[in-house]
């Protein structure tokens, strides 16, 4: 979810820098990648006008295999319009049908609506021909789409038994099944700061379900795994937490294929993201969307990129230097060499991945904050450096930079423009064994306090310190003689221009204590 600046009782109050992995709007807008939806800025959001009326799948056949053509029975007798049959007709309501010759009220090559009435009796109704504009809108006086206006309100095609014909045919791409599509203007809510439109499937009959094609080809390498992405929402109990299923057609060059993938919905009302890989062969991908009989349920931003696994969604492409932002919107964060999990989140390697913020300028008192998760405790694999400088030709100790060493101690480390340092004890040989870790630092005065997990731990006086935010990493240290590279993994960082009381610390420490398990 959308982590906002003061976000589940966070302070907010004298934040001057903050990123957080989880806030896919504000903060952490993902791993490089490229959607490869064609005018995604447009497409890969299901928008008003963008071409949304995408074609039911079904070539409807009555049941009675795909000739182009089949035969209902013998009418019996046409009463106000309700034609009766001999024998069972197959029909199914919504269904999009057309005879083959004209007589008995309709005409050939004409498209009607049916509506199943018993196995032996149904009625027609007018076709008004499309599900785009605001044919997919509920129309307040029937409750029901006003691409089935004729259905609802019952206005039956005038028929007579004379001539009626026993030749119909559904043709293909037709709103058949009584799926229909509809546009939610701000529909996607689950980042309340930025709502987006989403797209509804209403599957309307109980006998039988449809697919329904998302329209835009996604522009794919034939050889290379790709990840295809989006969130749904169940809105009703019977698609809540129950499966569903999309496929892939691939064509282009070669013979087409197809892929089938199953996933599962949430809960009733809570968007889910679903994904998952396939290898194309061919240059092209269309999805195809299979609803549930009486399904119903959203679609929002659909993606498709090269790579194994799924990144936040970006309508277009996302580089480096867009991957992540100060969240408070000050600065930008310089992600130089950058590895990512297979969630799409940072992984510091312990080689060359880390983060450069630059120069946060003079601060006097402050409050620094950090959540990591230390895949290795070998000494000085420091997670945040705020402050080496370059002073007379060597290195100054100004700090405060986070350090580990190989026994699992964590301490802060403060220092001077003389080279002169003090460490603060953070935890003694407790890396180890505890997946993440919240510690934070303050600095009122020349004196200085170390939190962890949200308790403090030390109270230390140094009264030289410098002050200057100028040089701020995270994912390495320096020292004198080399680097320090960190391993695992940074998802929280966040600096106050003001000392936190033990109880914001607090407060701060339990808005994420669930999330990290800490």
């Amino acid at each position: 979810m959308a982590i906002r600046i003061g976000y589940n009782g966070q302070v907010s109050t004298g934040l001057i820098f903050a990123f957080d992995s989880a806030d896919f709007f504000n903060s952490y807008k993902g791993a490089p990648t490229v959607n490869t939806i064609p005018s995604p800025q447009v497409n890969s959001y299901p928008a008003l006008g963008n071409g949304w009326a995408t074609y039911n799948t079904n070539k409807y056949c009555g049941n009675n295999g795909c000739a182009v053509y089949w035969d209902i029975p013998a009418i019996s007798s046409v009463s106000n319009n309700i034609i009766t049959t001999v024998s069972s007709h197959g029909i199914y309501s919504f269904d999009v049908i057309r005879p083959e010759t004209s007589g008995g009220g309709v005409s050939a090559g004409t498209d009607y609506f049916a509506k199943k009435i018993s196995d032996t009796q149904f009625s027609l109704h007018a076709y008004n021909g499309s599900q785009g504009g605001d044919q997919g809108y509920i129309n307040p006086a029937t409750g029901g789409h006003k691409v089935h206006d004729s259905f609802w309100l019952d206005q039956r095609v005038s028929v007579s038994a004379s001539g009626f014909p026993t030749k119909w045919w559904g043709a293909p791409h037709l709103p058949n099944s009584g799926l229909v599509k509809e546009i939610i203007t701000g529909g996607f809510d689950l980042y309340p700061s930025q709502k987006t439109d989403c797209m509804r499937l209403h599957a309307h009959r109980p006998e039988s379900a449809d697919g329904m094609a998302y329209g835009p080809d996604a522009v794919v390498v034939p050889g290379q795994v790709h990840t295809y992405s989006f969130w749904t929402r169940a809105l009703n109990q019977q698609t809540a937490n129950a499966g569903g299923s999309i496929s892939n057609y691939n064509y282009g060059s070669v013979s087409p294929t197809s892929w089938g993938h199953s996933y599962t919905h949430g809960p009733l009302g809570v968007w889910t993201r679903q994904s998952f890989q396939f290898t194309p062969i061919n240059e092209y991908v269309i999805s195809y969307f299979w609803p549930g009989a009486l399904d119903k349920y959203d679609i929002a931003n659909i993606q498709v990129e090269q790579k194994s696994h799924p990144t936040p969604f970006v309508a277009g492409s996302r580089s480096t230097t867009t991957a992540l932002l100060d969240a408070t919107g000050n600065r930008t964060i310089d992600l130089p060499v950058m590895s990512y999990d297979n969630t799409g989140m940072f992984q510091f390697d312990g080689t060359d991945d880390y983060g450069s913020v630059g120069n946060l300028g003079s601060i006097s008192d402050f409050t620094v904050e950090i959540v990591f998760k230390s895949d290795s405790v070998s000494s000085y694999r420091n997670p945040i450096d705020c402050n080496w400088l370059v002073y007379s030709g060597s290195y100054s100790n100004i700090g405060p930079r986070l350090e580990q060493n190989s026994s699992g101690n964590l301490v802060w480390i403060v220092g001077d423009l003389s080279g002169s340092y003090t460490g603060i004890p953070v935890v003694s040989s407790g890396l180890s064994g505890t997946p993440y870790h919240y510690t934070a630092i303050t600095r009122t005065g020349s004196t200085f306090k170390t939190y962890y997990n949200g308790t403090l731990v030390s109270t230390a006086s140094f009264s030289n310190w410098y002050g200057a935010f100028s040089n701020l990493v995270f994912g390495k240290g320096f020292s004198t003689s080399s680097e320090r590279w960190f391993i695992g993994k940074i998802p929280i960082v966040k600096i106050y221009n003001r000392v936190l009381s033990d109880n914001e610390v607090s407060q701060n420490f339990n808005a994420y204590k669930k999330r990290f398990n800490l």
